[in-house]
């Protein structure tokens, strides 16, 4: 029977979503910092200041 993954998938698997995690971990300074960038983007879609703060709560469940 085959396992589900080699090491090297498991491994590509692992180094994916590390990679993923710490992107996301970095905006998370911008968004909750209120960087100039971020209060702008917010700014002009009608969501800021809460839609800044949701979506960086989000990145950061999904981060961890």
């Amino acid at each position: 029977m085959k396992e589900p993954f080699t090491k090297s998938e498991w491994v590509i698997s692992w180094v994916c979503r590390i990679t993923a995690a710490v992107i996301l971990l970095q905006t998370l300074f911008f968004k909750f910092t209120g960087a100039e960038e971020s209060v702008y983007i917010f700014s002009k879609i009608g969501l800021e200041p809460w839609g800044r703060y949701g979506s960086g709560v989000a990145e950061l469940i999904a981060a961890v």
